[in-house]
């Protein structure tokens, strides 16, 4: 049994070490001036997404997308995504202004935890230009449902632009208010916007309803007016 752990632990070991640096993304090309890198939450990439990526780029909106699962071998559960490098996040962030255009990091789910630890690793300069949307982010260590939470540490989000996307009927819904501090008190500035009528996943639930499938349809869309909306130039 302690050489099948030790060995398991040398196929992620290898798994990060191939991956050092920049990770594996798709790319979406478009001329116009926003880049949104799009990171997937645990359960990997969807065809939806790929879908809105499409719908964006042909609005002019470059998409970057990132299966962080996939690209690191990783199981596709939650903690997987406290597992991922921020250095190579912060690495694929610096990567994307380096473009020249105004990046926006949109991440779904337990993918906020990596990606706001990348944010915290950027010079103060580098993370005042960058604005991050969050889909319903799980930032907690614990839980319960008549509890309050507890938060995971992030670093420091200095300057940092954060909205959070928060559908009505989540169950994490009443701890949106906690969540918001947690981030404001990280040094982010942070907003939110209610998406009536839609559970978290809504786009890749396997009984979804005719309005959560017909949302789906407009995640293109619904970003877009987010971004034109929320004022991150």
């Amino acid at each position: 049994m302690r050489f099948f752990r030790l060995f398991l632990s040398g196929l992620w070991l290898c798994a990060f070490a191939a991956h050092a640096g920049i990770p594996d993304y798709q790319d979406f090309p478009a001329t116009g001036p926003r880049l949104l890198l799009w990171v997937a939450s645990e359960r990997g990439r969807s065809e939806p997404e790929l879908a809105a990526a499409r719908q964006l780029a042909a609005q002019g909106v470059e998409v970057w997308s990132l299966d962080s699962a996939n690209a690191y071998f990783l199981p596709q559960v939650p903690s997987s995504m406290d597992a991922l490098p921020a250095q190579d996040l912060a690495a694929w962030l610096r990567a994307a202004q380096a473009s020249g255009k105004q990046v926006v990091v949109f991440a779904v789910a337990r993918a906020a935890v990596p990606v706001l630890r990348a944010a915290a690793l950027l010079e103060a300069e580098r993370r005042s230009r960058l604005c991050v949307v969050l889909m319903h982010p799980n930032l907690y260590t614990t839980a319960e449902p008549l509890d309050e939470p507890a938060y995971l540490d992030l670093g420091d989000l200095s300057g940092l632009r954060v909205r959070v996307l928060q559908p009505r009927r989540s169950a994490a819904t009443p701890w949106l208010p906690g969540l918001l501090d947690h981030l404001a008190g990280h040094g982010a500035t942070v907003s939110d916007a209610i998406l009536e009528n839609l559970r978290e996943g809504y786009w890749a639930r396997e009984t979804p309803t005719d309005f959560e499938i017909a949302e789906s349809r407009r995640m293109g869309a619904m970003l877009l007016h987010q971004l034109d909306t929320w004022g991150c130039k």
